[in-house]
């Protein structure tokens, strides 16, 4: 049953679930590095990452079919969506105010997942993730950045946060019947297709990137964006409210690293917010959590 169902790879999944909300909480981090406006920074953040899944796709044997196409065009457009608006957010407000936000997504995908996937939840599920979002929401509030264009990002943050939750949803949905590799593919190529006429009718002018730009763009393609293909993959293995509430490692690791590279003010209780999220996404973990032993060989 553990060949057929997959259930002995939750303990991997789960991993896997981690390592993708780490390389996550990063992307703010990379996006305010960027000197380029918003809109570029997505633009060319998703055309890369599109021919690099491409390329990836194809070396390994694997083809793009129209059927993957046709189950990826709407996670694509929410996906092209929630970057736009999530690195527009960070670069109008701080990355602390935009995390608070997102923090919530663990609230909407336990309401969703249990009208359209049936998952049950136990009482004590609901509490380490509620515990779990306290935990981040304490830990991510700061002075934040204050201007008069933080009302416009805090705005665009609930935006991604829509978007965001939206895309997870349709693509735990998704890899019920497709590889992650190439959902993956489709998904990006998607993307970057919707994003490119809102560039153009923006009138961004995409040659407004410096030489030091293209560091952390590259770097967008290769942490978030890798995130992206690991997640894909764990969705089939993972509960979707289990995989959210991990997902606040997110804002957490936004937090810190905020904190120390780009000097955003991280204070004594803040720090503890991180370790009371930190520990409950670890009951939740390990509450649903399959023994090794069940591994497939």
């Amino acid at each position: 049953m553990a060949r057929l169902t997959g259930v002995g790879r939750q303990p991997i999944g789960l991993g896997a679930t981690m390592l993708a909300a780490v390389s996550w909480g990063f992307t703010g981090i990379f996006a305010v590095l960027a000197s380029a406006p918003g809109l570029v920074v997505t633009f060319y953040r998703l055309w890369l990452s599109a021919a690099l899944v491409t390329i990836v796709l194809y070396a390994s044997g694997r083809r793009l079919s129209w059927a993957v196409m046709r189950a990826s065009w709407l996670g694509g457009v929410f996906l092209a969506s929630d970057i736009a608006m999530f690195i527009d957010a960070v670069k109008l407000t701080s990355v602390v105010d935009v995390t608070v936000i997102v923090a919530v997504q663990p609230a909407l995908i336990l309401i969703a997942a249990r009208r359209l996937f049936g998952e049950r939840m136990g009482r004590w599920d609901v509490f380490w993730i509620l515990l779990a979002m306290v935990g981040v929401t304490v830990a991510v509030l700061g002075p934040g950045v204050h201007n008069h264009h933080q009302l416009v990002g805090d705005l665009l943050a609930i935006g991604a946060l829509l978007s965001w939750s939206t895309y997870w949803l349709v693509s735990k949905h998704a890899r019920v019947m497709h590889n992650a590799m190439e959902y993956t593919t489709g998904v990006t190529i998607t993307a970057a297709l919707a994003i490119t006429p809102i560039v153009l009718l923006a009138k961004e002018p995409l040659t407004r990137v410096q030489a030091g730009d293209w560091l952390w763009i590259c770097l967008l393609v290769l942490v978030p964006g890798t995130g992206n293909l690991v997640m894909n993959w764990a969705h089939r293995y993972v509960e979707a409210s289990v995989s959210s509430a991990i997902n606040c490692l997110n804002p957490l690791v936004a937090a810190v690293a905020a904190w120390i590279i780009l000097g955003q003010p991280l204070t004594l209780v803040q720090g503890g917010g991180i370790l009371v999220g930190l520990a409950a996404i670890s009951v939740v973990a390990a509450q649903h959590r399959e023994p090794m032993e069940s591994l497939p060989v």
